[in-house]
């Protein structure tokens, strides 16, 4: 899919700071022990201690994790490599994750993150990048939307000339007549058509005020047999919701880096959370969000799930997914 370009005017944002403990919770669930285990970050931003989840993804080793947890204006990186995150645009309320943990509640209108650009967050530096985050739709039909989806993260702040990938998320009414569902793309410096994989429950399944556990993953070291033209664009992009993998076989030549020839260029786009180019924005919570230099293998990412959420992961995918 080709993000809509605009031109995205200077807008005069202001960012504003509040306490971790003035901030009112806006969700009430809560089901597992998110006492704070270790040492915070002592970067600028500062940050709640980490948290019983926390250790569970710092043991994997990210190169970036921000815990979205109600930092006073800003969100250190837990990773302790400086990537520190700044709030613009306002002050997100506290939402409460599964565990118990604190995230940020976005309005869907003007607050986001945002990261300066590192080569970690880059596909190429490695070769494979992996990205991570917990999100709760506030609403399904977002009121800020870019043609019936919204950028709920990326590294494509002004798209051309150094668009990278994107996390979406899609609306319950869309052109494109699709059920709510989660894409994750890789791009061309020059946006246009960037590839990409999805993960399509039936209508229905997607509901607000439900927390969902996102993973994408982009490597350009292999990739299924049937991608075409992997000589020249090799690579593959896969997606995770709730630990359960899309099925790539039902969807080729969609899942590989070929389909729309991307070859992937580091660039010095930002990072941004609640937002991508400041042209839709995500209404809704997010917690949570890592940054990997290699692939999460399978058992990796169910064992944050269950982490989080106290149970092993459910559900199945072939054309379309279903959460069991």
């Amino acid at each position: 899919m080709r993000p809509r370009p605009i031109l995205v005017l200077l807008l005069a944002l202001v960012s504003s700071a509040v306490a971790c403990a003035g901030r009112t919770p806006s969700g009430s669930e809560a089901s597992l022990d998110g006492a704070a285990t270790g040492p915070a970050d002592s970067g600028s931003g500062g940050s709640h201690p980490p948290s019983a989840y926390d250790q569970v993804v710092l043991a994997d080793r990210p190169v970036a994790y921000w815990a979205l947890d109600g930092a006073p204006g800003a969100e250190a990186d837990l990773s302790n490599h400086g990537h520190l995150g700044n709030y613009q645009g306002g002050t997100p309320t506290a939402a409460t994750m599964p565990n118990g943990d604190l995230a940020a509640d976005f309005n869907g209108s003007s607050e986001y993150l945002t990261v300066p650009s590192a080569g970690a967050m880059s596909i190429p530096t490695t070769g494979q990048l992996t990205v991570e985050g917990w999100m709760r739709p506030d609403v399904l039909e977002y009121p800020n939307s870019n043609s019936g989806y919204v950028a709920w993260m990326g590294k494509c702040a002004s798209y051309a000339p150094t668009c990278e990938w994107e996390a979406r998320v899609y609306s319950t009414t869309n052109p494109a007549n699709r059920c709510n569902r989660w894409s994750m793309y890789a791009y061309n410096p020059d946006a246009g058509l960037g590839s990409g994989a999805y993960w399509q429950p039936g209508c229905g399944a997607v509901q607000a005020g439900s927390w969902y556990h996102v993973v994408g993953e982009y490597t350009l070291g292999s990739q299924p047999a049937a991608c075409p033209n992997t000589a020249t664009y090799p690579g593959s992009i896969d997606i995770w919701v709730n630990a359960v993998e899309w099925n790539e076989a039902s969807h080729t030549p969609t899942g590989c880096m070929s389909q729309y020839g991307v070859a992937p260029v580091a660039n010095n786009s930002p990072l941004n959370i609640g937002t991508m180019a400041l042209d839709s924005w995500f209404k809704g919570a997010i917690g949570k969000v890592a940054i990997y230099d290699y692939l999460l293998s399978s058992s990796q990412i169910a064992s944050h799930y269950q982490a989080m959420t106290g149970a092993p992961p459910s559900g199945s995918c072939a054309a379309t997914c279903a959460f069991e």
